[in-house]
């Protein structure tokens, strides 16, 4: 069977892969998609303006260590303890519904999308650790605001996340930077979930599933325009600065008479020069 023609997405939805739990399986699993990728048109990845060279790579000789994404011992510690993440999300969603306060906030809605992007991944059986990275942020973000700490709105960098479309990324840091969107909760939920929707179709594109990440970015680029809109509609109206007031300077010796500053002492063409000025103020 020509290699293009290899059933990956069956073989990824499989109980053979389904029982197994070695992160080096999953290593397996992805040089096969390495392979796959070529398969894929180059002008696919051209749009998503992918830059990361161990996604362009391709082929069974493609290396497996921790540049591609392969588990290290940090990661291990942090998310390998997340064994159900059907509890998890369910548990997270839960305590994030009971926090009071605005639901619209960008970090809240920044938590529910994460949990919203979990729970999706973990209804397709992703094996590959973005559920466990998706709950991790979820909970990062819940307890901070249950705790009322201070929260940062950077995106960490995902070992199962590649960086697609730099050109979104940009306009995002764009609406997040500007003041309006601090004070516009309209601007910031579309905004936090685009984020998220756009860390997912890196993990797309991170597992070679190029044709997923593409049929993703639509609905980001609306969630950013939503955002940009807010921002512009809650920021102040700039006021015309007044006009800085005409000077007139009139010479008075071309409109008065000498020692005649009343109507009777004015000359011919000083009344003509002053009628013109009036009629200029009107």
């Amino acid at each position: 069977m020509p290699l293009c023609a290899c059933p990956y997405s069956k073989l990824l939805k499989s109980e053979y892969v389904l029982r197994k739990d070695s992160m080096k399986f999953q290593l397996t699993l992805l040089a096969c998609a390495l392979a796959l990728s070529g398969c894929a048109g180059q002008a696919v990845r051209d749009r998503l303006g992918i830059e990361d060279p161990t996604v362009l790579k391709t082929g069974l000789g493609t290396t497996q260590d921790a540049a591609t994404g392969a588990p290290t011992p940090q990661w291990l510690s942090a998310y390998a303890p997340i064994a159900s993440g059907g509890e998890a999300l369910t548990a997270l969603q839960q305590q994030l519904d009971a926090l009071p306060g605005d639901k619209n906030g960008y970090f809240h809605a920044k938590a529910q999308c994460w949990i919203n992007a979990g729970q999706q991944e973990w209804r397709a059986r992703d094996q590959w650790g973005f559920v466990q990275e998706a709950i991790g942020q979820a909970a990062m973000i819940t307890i901070g605001l249950q705790d009322g700490t201070t929260l940062s709105a950077a995106n960490p960098e995902l070992r199962t996340v590649s960086t697609v479309r730099p050109d979104l990324w940009k306009i995002v840091n764009v609406i997040k930077s500007d003041p309006a969107t601090a004070r516009c909760p309209e601007a910031q939920q579309p905004l936090a979930c685009a984020e998220v929707e756009l860390i997912h179709a890196g993990h797309y594109a991170w597992t070679r599933n190029f044709a997923a990440a593409e049929k993703s970015l639509p609905g980001i680029q609306t969630e950013l325009q939503k955002s940009a809109e807010a921002a512009l509609q809650c920021a102040p109206q700039q006021t015309a600065e007044p006009a800085a007031p005409q000077k007139i300077t009139l010479r008075a010796d071309s409109v008065f008479r000498f020692n005649g500053g009343d109507e009777a002492g004015m000359l011919p063409g000083g009344k003509a020069q002053l009628d013109k000025v009036v009629a200029g103020l009107q």
